[in-house]
């Protein structure tokens, strides 16, 4: 069933492939400010990376752009990311993303532990989730959720799994990072009044609005990845 929803959803206009680039170019200036806040090199040329779940390979075109070696896997690639590994080697990459993945398996556990297997010491991992504290009431409206999760539970499976360095705020797109370290910053994510997509004549400080989460973990080891000068 993922695989025919997925082929559903990338025929309509909210994968219309010039709006998907701009997207993906935001998520692409999230995940790299997230990793700088984290301490890490951000998203650089040369590195090597993996999105998961990567749909129309938006993200993959656009990091490619930016001089990455970057490639995506998808159930299209004809894989189950519930039982099957990945067809790469050990240590492969820099950094492994996967945005709206984690909820549409029963068990992540296999997923995951591929996750650190190709990742290099060091590497980054970093996904996006709704958060169920506050899309509990349509979150089964689409029939291949599976799994919910809060920002306690995800921390605690990325920890489990072996993930160090965790960090789990809310995704905001393009925000400034003090918005990801204030006291309720779930909440003051959830109470933003407009989505991020709203039109350009409502204020930036006043767009964003999410109900998802944002969460990194690192592969123990030596610094691949490497930590920010």
């Amino acid at each position: 069933m993922a695989k025919e929803y997925l082929e559903t959803l990338l025929g309509t206009n909210k994968y219309a492939r010039g709006t998907q680039l701009i997207l993906k170019e935001r998520v692409l200036n999230t995940f790299d400010s997230l990793l700088r806040y984290r301490g890490l090199a951000g998203v650089e040329a040369g590195q090597k990376l993996l999105d998961l779940g990567s749909a129309d390979g938006a993200l993959v075109e656009v990091a490619r752009k930016r001089g990455l070696d970057a490639c995506g896997l998808d159930v299209t690639d004809r894989i189950n990311f519930e039982t099957d590994a990945f067809p790469f080697e050990d240590a492969s990459f820099d950094i492994v993303t996967a945005v709206s993945v984690l909820e549409h398996l029963f068990s992540p556990e296999v997923f995951l532990k591929e996750i650190i297997r190709v990742l290099k010491p060091g590497g980054a991992f970093i996904l996006v989730t709704p958060n169920w504290r506050f899309s509990a009431k349509i979150f089964y409206d689409d029939p291949t959720h599976l799994h919910p999760y809060t920002p306690k539970s995800t921390a605690f499976l990325l920890r489990s799994i072996g993930f160090e360095n965790v960090i789990v705020v809310p995704w905001l797109v393009c925000k400034p990072s003090w918005m990801w370290r204030v006291p309720n910053a779930f909440l003051l994510a959830r109470l933003l009044p407009f989505r991020g997509s709203s039109s350009g004549l409502i204020p930036e400080f006043l767009k964003g609005q999410s109900k998802s989460i944002l969460a990194l973990g690192v592969k123990p080891g030596a610094s691949a990845h490497g930590a920010k000068s």
